[in-house]
This record gives C-alpha cells, sequence and structure tokens, in this order.
C-alpha cells in the first residue's frame, strides 16, 4: 500500500488549508439546503490535490467533511427510503472529483480512513495496491471516525463539521457523545451493551477492554465510575444496528 505523501513548504500549507476550507463550505451549504453552494465547492474540489494536504488531522478532517457532505448531496438530490442495503451502489457509485480522481464514499472511507481496510460483508479492499489515491489517506486509521460518518441509517452518528486544528478533539467529543446516546448498563446483569456499529467495525477498534474504559468516560457519573471499576467483571455485548434510512441528523 502506498504510504502518505510527505509535504513540505508553503505549498501544501496553502493547498491544506484550501482543501479543508472548501471540504467545510461543502458540508455547511448541503446542511443549509443551498444547493448552488455546494455545487460549487464541490467542483472546487477537482482543483484540489489531495496528496498535498499536510498531516493526518487535516485530511481527516478533509474527508470527514466531504463524505457526509456528498451523502447529503445524494441524498437530496434523490431521496431514498427503506433499508440501507437496497441502495448500497450509492456508495459506490456516485463518486466525487478531487484532484482529477474519482472519490466514491466507499473509497473515502473504507480506502482512505479505514486504511484501505475491507467493508463489511466484503470478500476485499475498495483500492488495489498501487492506486494512485491511497497517497491522500492519512498515514494511520483513526477508529474514532466511525462516530463521524454517517451514512444515513438510523443508528448512524449525528453530523458534524470538522477542522485540521481540533478534528482530535472533535472525534473525541463524537465518541463520548454516540457512547453516552447508544451504550446501555444493566447492573444486575453485570452488562454493558455497546452500539452494534462498534460491532460492525469490531476489527478497527482495540480490546474489550478498552471499549469498557471508553463507555465508562462517555457515561459518566455514578454508571461511569460503576463501570469503570467493575470493567473487567463485565459481559459485554452490542446492540443490534438499525439500518433503516432517515434523514440524517446534525
Amino acid at each position: 500500500i502506498l504510504r502518505t505523501a510527505r509535504t513540505v513548504g508553503p505549498m501544501a500549507s496553502i493547498e491544506t488549508d484550501r482543501a479543508v476550507e472548501l471540504s467545510r463550505r461543502l458540508l455547511l451549504a448541503t446542511r443549509a439546503g443551498e444547493p448552488a453552494a455546494a455545487i460549487a465547492a464541490a467542483s472546487g474540489l477537482s482543483r484540489i490535490d489531495p496528496a498535498l494536504i499536510r498531516g493526518d488531522e487535516a485530511r481527516t478532517a478533509f474527508w470527514l467533511n466531504v463524505y457526509n457532505g456528498r451523502l447529503l448531496q445524494s441524498l437530496a438530490a434523490k431521496p431514498r427510503s427503506g433499508h440501507l442495503i437496497r441502495h448500497r451502489r450509492l456508495f459506490r457509485a456516485d463518486a466525487c472529483d478531487v484532484g482529477g480522481l474519482p472519490y466514491s464514499l466507499d473509497v473515502i472511507e473504507h480506502g482512505l480512513l479505514r486504511g484501505n481496510a475491507r467493508p463489511p460483508y466484503s470478500l476485499r479492499r475498495v483500492l488495489r495496491d498501487g492506486d494512485r489515491r491511497l497517497a491522500a489517506a492519512p498515514s494511520e486509521p483513526d477508529p474514532r471516525v466511525h462516530f463521524a460518518l454517517n451514512c444515513g441509517p438510523r443508528s448512524c452518528p449525528p453530523i458534524r463539521v470538522y477542522s485540521s486544528q481540533a478534528v482530535g478533539r472533535e472525534l473525541g467529543e463524537a465518541e463520548r457523545a454516540y457512547l453516552a446516546a447508544e451504550a446501555s448498563l444493566d447492573r444486575g446483569r453485570r452488562r454493558l451493551e455497546l452500539p452494534g456499529l462498534i460491532k460492525l467495525y469490531r476489527a478497527d477498534f482495540g480490546s474489550d477492554a478498552e471499549l469498557v474504559r471508553a463507555a465508562a468516560e462517555a457515561m459518566g457519573g455514578r454508571d461511569g465510575a460503576w463501570v469503570a471499576e467493575r470493567g473487567e467483571d463485565l459481559q459485554v455485548t452490542f446492540a443490534r444496528f438499525d439500518w433503516r434510512l432517515e434523514p440524517p441528523s446534525g
């Protein structure tokens, strides 16, 4: 797999700032129901070389905004309903031109943000070794992106806008908010139920102990303290992921 290109000098800094700002504009305009502004921002991406975006933080923020913005654009142009599995083609075929290369939602999520890991229920990776688009990926995947990407189903997290300077903190906030809303605790059975989203991408996350610590921090208060104290003795289960589509929140 191609490693992330190292970029230095003022050109990389200018390209980084311009890229992340365009991605923010795309997402904000789409959320605000301003299709002309969103189309203009998406068009501007064709003149961005994503391999020149400097640093994992900026690359992560850029691709998160582009993914969520493009999803909202697609759903606004052609609303979908029912079960997501019926609309899988949307994630493979609806590609955005970034720097002259096509980036579908699957390429952005699995090929770039997940380090070219296989999508769930798939036997192969999205991008082949040597694909030029791999040069635009963060050097190290951050599993917290799963708490930021919204593909439409009810169990997906809310959509937020991400910035290159604070994406680490912003992803931490997204993780805590999602776990606080979706995790549940049964003290009597000593059972902690985590979101189905985590089970879906289980290989991307750490050990059960790490998940329990994250859940305890997110829950806070007496429940969080109780979970943290008894983490090793808890039964960890996962909720069912709800694939039914609804308008993304955020």
